[in-house]
């Protein structure tokens, strides 16, 4: 049991005299330093104009003959169908708002830029919003259809403006601004739309592109001629041959053609590429020699990939296929459209022409199957007879082109083009929408329990230079001796001299094995139980689509339409989420098209680690002791939350996993666990949140004691769920212990589960449905649990409530519909009914952007019962809520509803600003003058934007004067009541309070085996809490605060008591930083700073350092220096003189032992 506060000190009778936060956080999905998005795009967008862009459609089909339109479709011409597929993708809507940076061009307008054909100048490239975008639109609404079709021109001029260099360069960071270092792996793309052969004569157009094709004389040729079918080497070095089959599928194989004009008897020769050379060329040419080639690979197929057509076939490595680039150096891709009846259908000539069967949004049907493996081969496409049938044969063009680039190609017989464009756009931006992850591997959570320690970890994408993002995670175990040495856990095993871990355990098992896993979820559709085996056959087949899980799984909400038959892959996926791996794009299996993993376990990032073992919470009932008598040789347990969607339950015997639970509040977002390529896979937190567990006795008139587990989902969605772990096997070598975690007790696992997706993704729009689940008051609940002082396996929000029944109590977190801070009580049993306790009204100024934070818990009186709760918020509130009545219904905030303290920093007179409490505070009594000392820290770590936020955050200690008296009769009979006097008052202020300080000045390096840590000391400016009577200039103040010195420095760990004194162990950050995830961030690669911990040693009441040496500098323990820095993360070993503090990244920090008579309170002399 914790220590009880001294009664001397809280019973009257024995007394001695921000700027706000926006509503909706978008909470980071990423650990800093892990991921960034990749600059946005280049864009080139090239719109056929000739006359045949007039013609129109006539009952679907293209009307080639005549330009005069049906009367019925008069003004369906096909450029109005292109400016209208172009409005409704880019203009009437702001999705794709500064996802790429556009430049455009037309027959009429062939220039970049060009003050020709309505273009004004305005077409360089430069970022898609605001000025730029409105200039597009402009241009849009002005093209018209005339002439022939110079298709060469476009493809050109695409390709030499990005050769430009200079200030005008288009890669540029502004294009039209000096850039002395260019971003290197900024992509780019040209669209291509036309609807028909290309033709042109060169004694009619003039320009860049025939100037260029200028030959000296008949003979001579240029390098863009036939360069898809001659060898060469690329910029990586990679050898292009002329002959393999690897390469047949690029090459045309004809001769170099050339055509002449003669003026004044003076004859000219030019060269006559095909397209698909020019595409060719400006793939494989570096375009930009002065920048580094930094682009990461574009991998849409793994490893090999075999194509078929008749008797002939041909095997592409990954290198050669083309849905793959892997082109590192700035190149160009096309994205071709060929429009209308000639262009849209690849009109066949005979069987040996190529036969394109892929429809709209294919490439890799038995057309280019047969291409591939050379069944059929391209036309040629430059001789007199394509001259003279360039709608026969030229058309092909477009695919050849999209094929020697790495691109796609869309062929549209006529109609809508919005889908095309929208396809096209997408499949753009989503390399830099979707931020790419680095590999990374971090230890977070730590946990020690007797002589194990367990820790937590996490991979962040190992396959940097692929799209198979293979985030996962890992439990592992190792031994502590009592002098802090650490070995491998034997029980869990040694693979290739390492320590096995649960991912190891799960990744073993066979496929058999992954079938008979228990995975346990909620389905509201169910009738009777929601709890259920997590298998396709037990989910709800009703058909309505309010919170079905089927319906998420399908993938059966599109926009505002919903379905619960979806995609029709909702059991690949449960299965895939199950561990089946037969889907898996690698595997090569019918319909393998999910996302390749690294491990069946998903990565742990921000969710603590929490043991359970032989039932301890303390309780004196008899029935308790039976209850941990009988449960003494059950198996201990680890419980940590994953981002595969799952609470994961492993024996912390030897790391198996014996359960795992997916909340309702994940299944809405779940099936993007499978996401590879289409839409491409994007980390996000699922299961984040910090499990634990409690004893509770569920009995009425009968003792029922059970063990139950708290979950949340964190950043990963709101609410809170709970489970009956109370029997998870017999421990190894017992068996007096039975097995709950069956299939056939699924039933009776899961207790309640009141979790729902953020509320972003949950309310309804445009027809999608609400999710039944989600409540107004109830937000994203982050946060570690608050434990007992005495036993660090006791977590203080199970507990017995003043009325006599057991609940979880929880701060309500953030992001919640009604923005406001909650205590929420959550009954555990009877009717299982949630109590809440708002500390303001809806829409009042504390309910904006706000929440509650991790609750503390003061039980006065000693019964098990906690009679007031202490909790801050981000708008830097301190809340008390009184919940000492015998009846639920007289509970609330006490202060008559106003909070103990605001903290608020003041840089300036006037210019003040709230400072967030995202930890739970800590308490001690004060000796000096009675009442209780309440301390807590400042600051967030929630979102990408708080990672680089610089304001000035604190520590605080204050003072609540309230004592109290034990009422002796009435319905609250013994239970704790506020006496009279003093009247409890709240603190105003920093005014209130005395300010100390950390000493610069006393900076100190440490030496030996404190060398890597550098130390500080600490202002002992005097608290007088009371004031003699003959005191002339005394002013009675009510607790101090520190500011944080080094800018960004921040708590967001709970703090906790040094050594069981009233010394405060303060592990303050400045956060990692690094995942430019955030629109407007353009980098080419993480670049993570390291965070910067700090460790603070503080008396709650005084506000002084220690007053005797405790930190460890290498010659010595230091007198009065009480800071220093610190590791991220940490194991905690106790020897008789000393605390280790054993860190993450390798260093251990020693700190002494406090001797009891000086610091440490003795509860028995303060009775």
């Amino acid at each position: 049991m914790r220590a009880p506060f001294p009664l001397a000190l809280l019973l009257a009778a024995m007394a001695a005299p921000a700027s706000l936060w926006a509503a909706q956080m978008s909470f980071a999905q990423y650990p800093a330093g892990t991921a960034y998005k990749a600059p946005i795009p280049n864009v080139i967008l090239s719109v056929d104009t000739s006359g045949s862009m007039a013609y129109c459609d006539v009952n679907g089909a293209q009307n080639t003959s005549s330009s005069t339109c049906n009367k019925t479709n008069a003004d369906i011409r096909r450029i109005t169908y292109v400016k209208q597929g172009l409005e409704s993708t880019l203009l009437n809507t702001t999705k794709y708002d500064e996802q790429f940076r556009l430049s455009w061009q037309s027959f009429a307008c062939d220039s970049i830029p060009s003050r020709d054909g309505n273009c004004n100048g305005d077409n360089s490239i430069a970022k898609f919003s605001g000025t730029h975008k409105t200039n597009f639109k402009n241009w849009v609404s002005k093209l018209s259809a005339t002439g022939s079709t110079p298709s060469h021109n476009l493809v050109y001029n695409a390709g030499e403006y990005l050769k430009t260099t200079g200030k005008d360069s288009p890669w540029n960071a502004v294009p039209g601004t000096a850039d002395s270092a260019p971003l290197a792996c900024r992509r780019a793309y040209h669209i291509f739309l036309t609807d028909g052969g290309w033709n042109f004569s060169y004694g009619d157009i003039d320009g860049a592109f025939k100037e260029a094709m200028k030959l000296p004389n008949a003979n001579a040729t240029i390098p863009v001629q036939n360069i898809d079918s001659r060898a060469g080497t690329f910029p990586d070095g990679k050898s292009y041959s002329d002959s393999s089959a690897q390469t047949r599928i690029y090459r045309d194989d004809h001769a170099n053609q050339t055509r002449s004009t003669t003026v004044n008897r003076v004859t000219t020769y030019y060269a006559y590429p095909t397209l698909a050379e020019l595409a060719f060329d400006y793939w494989s040419t570096d375009l930009q020699p002065g920048i580094n080639n930094e682009l990461k690979s574009k991998v849409r197929k793994t490893g090999q990939e075999t194509f078929t057509s008749g008797s002939k076939s041909v095997m592409f490595d990954e290198y050669w296929n083309p849905r793959n680039d892997p082109a590192s150096w700035q190149h160009l891709v096309q994205y071709t459209i060929g429009y209308g009846s000639y262009a849209g259908t690849l009109k066949k000539n005979n069987t040996t022409s190529p036969q394109f069967t892929g429809g709209v949004f294919g490439m890799y049907d038995s057309g280019f199957a047969s291409l591939a493996a050379g069944a059929t081969t391209w036309d040629n496409v430059t001789n007199t007879t394509a001259d003279s049938k360039y709608d026969d044969y030229r058309p092909q063009e477009m695919w050849h082109m999209a094929i020697n680039s790495r691109g796609k190609f869309y062929p549209v017989s006529g109609g809508d083009l919005s889908g095309v464009f929208a396809d096209i756009f997408d499949d753009i931006i989503v390399d830099t929408t979707a931020p790419v992850s680095g590999a990374t591997s971090v230890s977070r959570s730590v946990s020690r329990v007797g002589t194990q320690s367990y820790q937590t970890n996490y991979i962040a994408a190992d396959d940097a230079n692929s799209l198979d993002n293979r985030w996962y995670g890992y439990v592992t175990s190792n031994a502590i001796s009592t002098s802090g040495v650490s070995t491998p856990n034997r029980d869990w095993g040694v693979v290739d001299g390492r320590n096995t871990s649960s991912a190891d355990k799960l990744d073993a098992r066979s496929a058999g094995d992954i079938a008979q896993r228990l995975v346990v979820s909620y389905d509201l559709q169910r009738s009777g139980s929601k709890a259920v085996s997590f298998k396709w056959a037990n989910l709800s087949t009703a058909t309505t689509t309010a919170a079905s899980a089927r319906m998420w799984l399908n993938k059966g909400v599109t926009g505002s339409a919903t379905s619960i038959a979806g995609d029709g892959r909702g059991e690949d996926r449960l299965n895939f989420i199950r561990g089946d791996r037969s889907k898996e794009q690698r595997s090569g299996n019918t319909g393998a098209t999910f996302r390749n993993r690294k491990s069946r376990q998903g990565d742990i990032v921000n969710s603590a680690i929490w043991y359970t073992g032989v039932p301890s919470n303390g309780y004196s009932a008899s029935s308790y002791q039976s209850f941990a008598s009988s449960h003494r040789t059950r198996l201990p347990m680890l419980y940590v939350g994953g981002n595969d969607g799952m609470l994961h339950g492993i024996s912390a015997e030897d790391g198996q996993e014996k359960i795992a639970y997916v909340p309702h509040g994940v299944l809405q977002n779940i099936a993007k666990l499978t996401d590879r390529i289409d839409p491409v896979y994007t980390h996000q937190y699922y299961v984040d949140g910090s499990p634990f567990t409690g004893d509770v006795n569920i009995g009425t008139d009968t003792p029922a004691w059970r063990t139950y587990l708290a979950g949340t989902l964190g950043a990963g969605g709101r609410g809170y769920f709970v489970l009956d772990v109370t029997n998870p096997g017999p421990a190894a070598r017992t068996s007096t212990v039975s097995n709950g975690f069956t299939e056939d007790n699924v039933a009776n696992l899961v207790v309640l589960d009141k979790t729902a997706a953020a509320v972003n993704d949950a309310l309804p729009t445009a027809g999608k449905p609400a999710d039944p689940n989600a409540h107004a008051d109830i937000g994203h609940i982050l946060g570690t649990p608050v434990v007992a002082e005495s036993n660090q396996q006791r977590a203080l929000h199970i507990t017995r409530t003043n009325n006599n029944r057991w609940a979880l109590i929880l701060g309500n977190g953030y992001n919640s519909a009604n923005e406001r801070p909650v205590l929420l009580i959550q009954y555990l049993d009877g009717d299982k009914a949630l109590k809440t306790l708002p500390a303001v009204a809806v829409g009042a100024a504390e309910a904006t952007g706000n929440g509650l934070s991790t609750p503390q818990f003061l039980d006065v009186n000693s019964d098990g019962a906690p009679d007031y709760v202490y909790a801050g918020d981000l708008r830097g509130n301190l809340w008390k809520f009184d919940i000492s009545h015998a009846d639920d219904s007289r509970w609330g905030v006490a202060f008559s509803g106003a909070p103990l303290f605001t903290a608020t920093y003041s840089a300036a007179a006037g210019n003040s600003s709230r400072q967030p409490i995202t930890t739970a505070p800590v308490l001690r009594p004060n000796r000096e003058v009675g009442g209780l000392m309440v301390a807590f820290g400042t600051g967030q770590s929630l979102t990408e934007e708080d990672r680089s936020e610089r304001a000035v955050q604190s520590v605080y200690s204050v003072l609540d004067n309230t004592r109290y008296a034990v009422a002796a009769s009435g319905a609250d009979q013994g239970k704790v009541t506020p006496a009279a006097t003093p009247v409890p008052a709240a603190v105003s202020g920093r005014s209130a309070l005395v300010a100390q300080g950390v000493d610069s000045s006393s900076q100190t390096a440490g030496t030996e085996t404190a060398a890597s840590r550098t130390f500080w000391r600490l202002s002992s400016n005097d608290v007088s809490y009371a004031c003699a009577a003959n005191a002339a200039s005394c002013t009675a103040r009510k607790g101090w605060y520190l500011d944080l010195p080094v800018s960004g420095e921040r708590v967001t760990t709970n703090i906790d008591f040094y050594d069981g004194s009233n010394l405060l162990e303060i592990i303050s950050e400045v956060p990692a930083s690094g995942s430019a995830t955030a629109a407007g961030e353009e980098i080419c690669a993480p670049t993570p700073q390291a965070a910067q911990p700090f460790r603070t040693l503080i008396h709650i009441a005084s506000g002084k350092p220690p007053s005797v040496p405790v930190m460890y500098m290498g010659a010595g323990y230091g007198a009065r220096f009480a800071r220093m820095t610190a590791s991220t993360k940490e194991l905690r070993v106790s020897t008789k003189t000393e605390q280790l503090r054993m860190g993450n990244d390798g260093k251990n920090d020693r700190l002494a032992r406090l001797p009891e008579v000086l610091i440490r309170p003795s509860w028995r002399q303060l009775k």
